[in-house]
């Protein structure tokens, strides 16, 4: 026999595989794996998100609950796996991880003066699975700073930072639930499983 080894993860996939009740026609089978399997929303696997926007970029801070030797990428940049939106910690596991990328870059999307991406934690290096995590972004610089005392400062920004707990899966169409968000009327924004207890579970 050959020694294939296999991830827990692979086996459960394949495991599912032959469970779905497919009908079978010419040799193709006609359900899809996505019918059986959903991600959904994880609090699980990280400690914090930090989100700091930045006069043109973001930088996001992320720190797991064990080391960790997935895969880390803005939606979209999964494929090209090229730095800065790709982050592979190869064989140093850490708990700890950076990434900082300019407004113009990643698949950042922009409406009006908001700037969005979507931040991917994966733990297995191929495929999302079940317990995987997803953070919206915002940068939001449409809020005019309230400014009173000097005149020289009223055309200046305040910028509104956001956090939204989302589904791993590039295919999830639910609009986002606000009590799945953090916001900070300042650059920087911390988001804890902590703080959505009693909110996500309302969602999930």
């Amino acid at each position: 026999m050959l020694g294939l080894n296999f991830s827990p993860k692979l086996i459960a996939l394949i495991f599912i595989l032959f469970q779905c009740n497919c009908e079978e026609n010419d040799g193709i089978f006609q359900t899809d794996i996505g019918d059986q399997m959903t991600i959904g929303l994880s609090d699980k696997g990280y400690k914090s998100v930090q989100l700091r926007c930045g006069s043109g970029s973001m930088l996001i801070e992320l720190k797991t609950e064990e080391d960790f030797d997935g895969v880390i990428y803005t939606r979209g940049s999964f494929y090209d796996k090229n730095s800065p939106c790709f982050l592979d910690p190869a064989t140093s596991k850490r708990r700890s991880f950076s990434i900082k990328f300019p407004l113009d870059q990643c698949n950042t999307q922009k409406k009006d003066e908001i700037y969005s991406n979507t931040l991917v934690l994966q733990h297995d290096k191929e495929l999302i699975m079940p317990g995987d995590a997803a953070f919206h972004l915002e940068c939001d610089y449409s809020k005019p700073r309230d400014v009173t005392v000097n005149a020289n400062l009223q055309n200046e920004k305040s910028v509104v930072s956001r956090i939204t707990l989302t589904d791993a899966d590039p295919a999830f169409k639910k609009n986002r639930d606000q009590r799945s968000t953090v916001e900070n009327l300042s650059g920087t924004v911390i988001l804890t499983p902590e703080f959505l207890k009693g909110r996500v579970s309302a969602i999930m």
